[in-house]
């Protein structure tokens, strides 16, 4: 036993809820003590529910009786009566105190515990057989600490069953301490050492385990390093990182004022240059009324009050003058003079206001365009205002199409195309709310799907998105198979795929595969800014993902794993429309205003823009087979063009 003055602190011995020394102190199961009354308190006696240690708030159950019935912690209670009786205060002799006399003790028997005055120390306690052979110090001596350790060992704790017996022995069949009577009485044959014996062995089994906790407390001390390390980590890099952002949008917005003042200055410009110019015509213009007004005037008070000879006599100048001003090239003034202002707009690439006007947008687009731009051949045709559209008979390139039956109330519009195969397509037409699919010989198969804005074909059928965010899935014979809530944005595929595609909200990919559906989380590692306004997409053969998103005015490139590899800002100033791509992974954008297909790699670098204005003006859909074939649908009719 060690030595208790160098292990012994008041700490150990106060009662952390009354932070008083402990009074009758109990042991919980998670081996946390308290006074029994602090413990009845705590959890108002009588109630059987579990209970959460006031240290580590780890369970534990107890009794009607209240802490009565939980375990007696006998070290802390003797440590206490240890360190109470060894206290330097006056102290009542034992013996005297019986016979009501009150006289300090000076002595302590070390053998009974008693405490005594000079004179039961000297002749009373040394006058009996049973008491003449105890050892009897001086308190002083006791209070010096000469005697703690023997005092500490033969300190006892009493049997709980049997009264007046001290536990002296350890069962080890029955793993209990037990008094002399226990033994007799309750635990004959069973194997029962000395509590040094017992000792011994705890102490080995104890000790691998201290072992293994030590190990596990050092675990624990590292991982906290470890994690006070990336509290700091984590600390000074929001730091940097903050004190970055805060640079870099000052820049920003130093760049974004400069770019202001600057459009504004070139509005003012712009807006100075058309007034002078107005200005001066307008002088022009009342300078030439002033001038035909005196001309009438006059002649006509000339005709109303001149005689017949005096108007002839002026006949010749008159009519010279008139003449004259009649044959002048001034009336070109009088044209409607137009003015366009031009307009300032925010540049999402650039980060920049700039200032846009239609003779900038035409110079800007000529520089824009590729050298050599791919224009069909159509395009260079003239054609009549009224649309010339053929019904199917059968789809031949460079013609437009419709699919309208005798006995629909409404003229079609047609919002969404895309191959079936190599001879057979599919269209939606929102007015009349029907699917159609039809062959390169004009056969027609319909199916009624309310609200239908667009379609994708796969291997196995085609599947259509409604404008309640409803998807239908058809099989080859135009069968409904499955139905799908909550479609932000259908995505088109290639004929050979297998797979339905959809954006779910604005952070899911779902992939449907037979009767699988997948999901797949839509992040991008450097920013924040995701999808917020996707109006269409397609998946590439490669798996890829291409979305377009209205209000980032960009085409989102998504990986197979849902990582946005890079974003593709249309050359155009509208929303990038319908999207669709050709065997060689080139992805094909529609403008609906612009009447225009522009044509880019995956690095986002443009191989060319297509005019089709002529052919299929504000195409809505487009879809290309691995001919390299391109069907349009802009509303009126559906187009095939190479």
């Amino acid at each position: 036993m060690a030595s208790v003055e160098s292990t012994i602190t008041e700490e150990f011995l106060t009662c952390s809820i009354c932070f008083e020394i402990f009074k009758d102190p109990k042991t919980l199961p998670c081996l946390h003590s308290f006074c029994i009354d602090c413990i009845d308190n705590l959890t108002n006696k009588g109630q059987t529910d579990a209970h959460p240690c006031p240290i580590c708030r780890e369970k534990f159950l107890i009794s009607k009786n209240g802490a009565k019935d939980l375990k007696t912690n006998f070290c802390l209670k003797n440590l206490i009566e240890f360190v109470t009786s060894t206290k330097e205060v006056k102290k009542p002799c034992s013996f005297c105190s019986l016979k009501g006399e009150t006289i300090d003790a000076t002595s302590r028997c070390l053998t009974c515990n008693d405490l005594l005055c000079p004179e039961c120390a000297e002749h009373r306690h040394r006058s009996t057989t049973l008491t003449l052979h105890h050892q009897v110090v001086s308190l002083a001596e006791v209070n010096a600490g000469k005697y703690h350790d023997e005092i500490r060992s033969k300190q006892q704790i009493p049997c709980s069953e049997h009264k007046g017996e001290d536990l002296k022995f350890f069962c080890e069949t029955c793993d209990a301490t037990v008094c002399r009577d226990c033994i007799v009485l309750s635990h004959q044959n069973h194997k029962c050492v000395t509590p040094s014996d017992a000792r011994k062995l705890m102490e080995k089994n104890l000790k691998s385990l201290l072992g293994s906790l030590d190990q596990k407390l050092e675990t624990l001390k590292n991982a906290k390093e470890n994690v006070v390390s990336s509290l700091k980590k984590l600390e000074v890099g929001e730091k940097d990182v903050k004190k970055t952002l805060e640079k870099e949008m000052n820049g920003i917005l130093k760049n974004v004022m400069e770019s202001k003042i600057k459009a504004e200055e070139e509005f003012d410009q712009f807006v100075k240059s058309k007034q002078d110019a107005l200005e001066k015509e307008e002088k022009t213009i009342q300078g030439e009324k002033k001038l035909l007004e005196e001309t009438l005037f006059f002649s006509n008070n000339i005709l109303q009050c001149g005689s017949d000879i005096e108007i002839l006599s002026m006949k010749t100048d008159i009519k010279q003058r008139l003449s004259k001003l009649q044959s002048s090239n001034s009336t070109d003034i009088f044209c409607d003079q137009q003015v366009d202002l031009p307009a300032i707009q925010f540049c999402n690439k650039e980060r920049c206001f700039e200032l846009v006007s239609k003779v900038n947008e035409n110079k800007l687009n000529e520089q824009r365009e590729p050298e050599n731009p791919v224009v069909p051949k159509e395009s260079k045709s003239k054609e009549s205002a009224t649309e010339k559209v053929k019904d199917v008979t059968k789809i031949v390139q460079g013609e437009k199409f419709s699919a309208k039956d005798e006995h629909e109330p409404k003229m079609p519009n047609y919002t969404s195309v895309a191959w079936v195969d190599e001879d057979t397509i599919a269209v939606v037409d929102q007015k009349n709310q029907k699917l159609k699919r039809i062959s390169s010989k004009g056969n027609v198969e319909t199916v009624a799907v309310a609200e239908c804005i667009l379609v994708s074909s796969f291997k196995n059928g085609l599947a259509c998105k409604t404008a309640g965010k409803v998807m239908h899935v058809f099989n080859n014979s135009l069968q409904l198979k499955k139905t799908i809530s909550g479609v932000s944005t259908l995505l088109t595929s290639s004929l050979e795929s297998n797979e339905v595609c959809w954006i779910s909200g604005l952070k899911k990919i779902c992939v449907l595969q037979n009767t699988t559906i997948k999901e797949i989380d839509i992040h991008d590692q450097h920013t924040t800014s995701n999808l917020s306004d996707p109006r269409y997409g397609h998946v590439l053969q490669n798996g890829m993902f291409a979305v377009s998103d209205w209000d980032k005015d960009c085409i989102f490139l998504i990986r197979r794993s849902g990582y946005i590899g890079s974003r593709k800002y249309c050359r155009s100033d509208s929303s990038p429309g319908s999207i669709s791509s050709d065997s060689e992974l080139n992805v094909y954008v529609c403008n609906y205003e612009s009447s225009i297909v522009e044509v880019f790699e995956l690095t986002g670098k443009t191989i060319r823009i297509i005019n089709i204005c002529t052919i299929a003006k504000n195409p809505k859909s487009i879809s290309i087979n691995k001919n390299g074939q391109a069907l349009v649908a802009n509303g009126k009719s559906f187009t095939l063009i190479n």
